[in-house]
């Protein structure tokens, strides 16, 4: 995105140019290509000539710009305002000397070198200014005092000197800087330091520093983030951070001294992260009563005394220290400001708002959210003495206009857009997400394209609708299925978030013909920490194999043994790959492996090996012999699915075995595992005769415990009734405890029992013990009694038995059971009046 307008003016007191613009303009045609333009003014106004320089790529313009600056210089020019500043340091006032030090620092003009160093030399009140504005200048001849000065035990001169010695790039002197950090660090945190490499992020080592620093005395906390964050370093900084995230105490004593000399130093390092994190933690705590009164050092003159520690002035002038910081780099130094601007307004979370209250909004009191996004909305009034923004009137809830633009220095904006994408990726508030967005929309349209694949990832779970539709539209854009961008999948790929993943894996299968027949990313997206990744790679892969080439598939193969044989770094991470060799590579496998490896993958290997070597061995039928009865017997009950299959395929190529020893079967028929269950019920039902079991292995099925047992176990028994020994079958069936099973004893003899008086006379005490069951059923009751008086009227002698059972049931039952026994009494007697009858004895 194009730097644009006046970027530097210079002037000098005589001759015939005495004002000089250097401007940046695009190059018409050319994305990322700038010219220079160098205008020479009399006066302002009065233009006397103009040069043009260029085109460069953008990335040169600080360089080219520097380069005029010193040609410049040469003629005699200075930046402006540096002759101004250098007049004041000489100013009776320590104050005046001191604030013209810092500005001289942010125009950055190195004819101020010189000066500044004379005035340290005199160690005014003014030296620590002194010191940060050399080390803004960036001139390696101020490296011995920064040194010096960062040797100082008071905190305000050692901070500066030691900021500076950072901002000349003073290598040598940063070491001996970081030496008396790490010194002045409390035992344990020191011990914590020196055990972790504070050169790179670590999460692991964050969280051991963390459990450190909860630990540490609270005099010694933020002792210890101030002189981590003098250290610098990914590691140390982002300790920083997270701690000032979420310590909701930092304007405490002990606390607040070092969480300013932090916010200082962010400052001169222009680490706008820092910065918007204290600047937001100091806003929240504004809005409510905070200071309390101590006896503390001081930053300045190391005494000891008491002291309010974040009175409502310090309040009010942190505030409005760093919104001043904010203007100088607007002003100073533009692309930082649109950067740390947007630092500032992402930092701030919907938890912030405040209910409505009068005249007051959400964000009323929030005074850097209102000075970078609201300082020029015209339905506002801001109160200069508290620092806080209310409505001009009841109208002021009005929607603006289109066009209408109310944020802080639109042109540096404009300039400067690059962190519009920082906004849209990470900012939370609805209204910050509309500004970047209609910035975006409105004036950069093209800046998605250079969103990086992360900052396009997390517009994907904005809070603003409309950047998520900016989000997926650049993302269809940038993703072309013939050409995939990697370095973008693979960022969506290892987000934890849901929503992201469900767009990794419609990506991923929208490119699918680019990856499935390249090995390694097979490899890497098979095995992705999600599992759904893993499982829509592994289903893509299967898709693609059936064309592949012979020599893919099996270099395919051996690489993918070689995974299952391996180590599985977690539960289910190797899935997708037992998958690819169980329905995509067996005959590949199979080629490879010899029986032995297969036994040794399903014996020792992880779960994922166990499912592969499962189904590879259940299409080796020479493994029965070798496997033996038992331990197929023990592949078929494991809890591995593939593994039973592979059992089941062995025994069902063994019917002959089986058929001739059915009890393997029998003991399956009891196995936790219902596919097993089922299988056996199959072989039980079809090529091997259940009867071999014989009567005992038939009641043993009734006998079981599992509902699907019982009920192959009285199809079998139903099945095989007229072969068996009925009266023995049904009187077992009678004494078992499930009164299901009872019930189907009675339902098979009824159904079933053989005609004439034998077959009756054996079952006898079987219909004594229905009839006469303490818990009898009344449906069992009546069949048993409609089925003895329909039997004994056939014939004499079953008249005999059925009278017996009867005339006993009626002498024990109740009035309804009566009439029905007694019923059936009557008609045999009627029938048969020599059969002997209780009719008597209940008349």
């Amino acid at each position: 995105m194009s730097v644009r307008g006046t970027v530097m003016r210079m002037f000098r007191p005589t001759g015939p140019e005495r004002l000089v613009a250097i401007s940046v303009e695009p190059l018409g045609g050319s994305p990322g290509r700038v010219s220079l333009k160098v205008q020479r003014f009399f006066r302002r106004g009065k233009l006397t000539g103009t040069e043009a320089y260029g085109p460069f790529a953008e990335a040169e313009l600080t360089g080219r710009i520097a380069d005029l600056a010193d040609d410049l210089a040469a003629e005699g020019f200075t930046r402006a305002g540096v002759r101004a500043m250098l007049d004041r340091l000489n100013s009776p006032s320590a104050r005046k000397r001191a604030l013209s030090a810092l500005r001289l620092g942010w125009i950055g003009d190195r004819v101020a070198v010189d000066p500044l160093l004379d005035r340290a030399a005199l160690e005014g009140t003014e030296l620590s200014c002194v010191v940060e504005s050399l080390g803004r200048l960036g001139d390696p001849t101020a490296a011995p005092l920064a040194r010096a000065e960062a040797a100082r035990k008071l905190l305000s001169r050692r901070r500066a000197g030691a900021e500076a010695v950072r901002a000349l790039g003073d290598a040598a002197g940063m070491a001996e800087v970081t030496q008396r950090a790490v010194e002045r660090l409390p035992q344990a945190m020191r011990d914590a330091w020196k055990a972790v490499d504070g050169s790179a992020f670590d999460e692991d080592a964050l969280t051991d520093l963390e459990a450190v620093f909860a630990l540490l005395d609270v005099k010694e906390q933020f002792l210890s983030l101030d002189s981590l964050y003098e250290i610098g370093g990914p590691l140390a900084v982002a300790l920083v951070r997270r701690v000032l995230s979420v310590h909701a105490d930092i304007h405490r004593p002990h606390r607040w001294r070092y969480t300013k000399s932090i916010l200082r130093r962010s400052t001169l390092r222009d680490d706008g992260e820092t910065f918007a994190v204290i600047a937001r933690r100091v806003e929240l705590l504004s809005r409510k009563p905070a200071s309390t009164v101590a006896v503390v050092k001081s930053g300045l003159d190391g005494q000891s005394r008491q002291t309010r520690v974040f009175s409502t002035y310090t309040q009010r002038h942190v505030r409005k220290t760093a919104w001043r910081y904010l203007e100088r780099l607007a002003r100073y130094r533009p692309a930082k400001y649109t950067e740390v601007a947007a630092a500032v307004l992402a930092a701030f979370r919907p938890e912030d708002r405040e209910l409505p209250r009068g005249s007051s909004d959400e964000w009323s009191r929030v005074y850097l959210y209102n000075r970078i996004l609201r300082r020029f909305d015209g339905r506002l009034l801001f109160n200069p003495k508290n620092l806080t923004t209310t409505l001009r009137s009841a109208k002021s809830t009005i929607p603006l206009g289109p066009g209408v633009r109310t944020e802080s220095f639109p042109s540096v904006w404009d300039s400067h857009p690059r962190p519009l994408l920082t906004l849209l990726a990470s900012a939370r508030v609805i209204e910050v997400q509309q500004f970047a967005h209609r910035s975006v929309t409105a004036r950069h349209p093209e800046l998605p394209r250079l969103a990086t694949a992360k900052e396009l990832v997390d517009m994907l779970t904005a809070v603003y609708p409309d950047t998520v539709e900016l989000a997926l539209q650049e993302l269809d854009r940038r993703f072309d299925p013939l050409n995939p961008d990697w370095a973008l999948l693979d960022v969506l790929m290892s987000d934890e978030r849901e929503v992201i993943r469900e767009h990794a894996v419609a990506l991923l299968t929208r490119c699918s013909d680019q990856w499935t027949h390249d090995i390694e990313r097979i490899v890497r997206f098979v095995g992705a920490p999600d599992a759904l990744l893993r499982s829509t790679a592994a289903s893509l892969v299967l898709a693609a194999l059936p064309t592949a080439d012979a020599w893919f598939r099996r270099e395919l193969a051996e690489r993918v043994l070689g995974i299952l044989q391996g180590p599985e770094p977690a539960e289910g991470a190797h899935d997708g790959f037992a998958r690819i060799a169980r329905d995509g590579l067996s005959e590949e496998l199979n080629a490879i492996l010899g029986l032995d490896e297969i036994l040794a993958m399903i014996d020792k290997g992880s779960t994922a090996a166990k499912v592969a070597g499962g189904s590879l061995l259940g299409s080796r039928p020479e493994a029965v012999e070798l496997l033996g009865t038992e331990r197929i017997l023990a592949m078929a009950m494991s809890d591995i699915a593939a593994v039973r299959q592979s059992a089941h395929a062995l025994l069902g190529a063994s019917v002959a075995r089986l058929k001739a020893d059915p009890s393997m079967l029998f003991a399956l028929t009891d196995c936790e595992w219902k596919d097993t269950r089922h299988f056996a019920f199959e072989l039980l039902r079809g090529p091997v005769d259940v009867a071999a079991l014989g009567l005992d292995g038939i009641v043993g099925l009734c006998d079981s415990n599992r509902e699907d047992v019982q009920s192959f176990g009285r199809e079998m028994a139903l099945k095989h009734f007229d072969s068996l020994d009925s009266a023995e079958l049904l009187q077992r069936l009678a004494e078992h405890p499930s009164p299901v099973i009872r019930r189907f004893a009675v339902d098979l003899a009824v159904a079933h029992l053989k005609e004439g008086f034998v077959a009756l006379s054996r079952l006898e005490a079987f219909f004594r013990r229905a009839l006469l069951d303490v818990l009898p059923d009344r449906r069992e009751k009546r069949l048993v009694v409609e089925f003895l008086r329909d039997r004994g009227l056939r014939d004499e002698r079953q008249a005999e038995v059925a009278s017996r059972v009867l005339g006993e049931f009626v002498r024990t039952r109740g009035k309804a059971d009566f009439e029905l026994a007694l019923d059936a009494l009557v008609r045999l007697k009627l029938e048969y009046p020599q059969v002997e009858s209780m009719l008597g004895a209940v008349a």
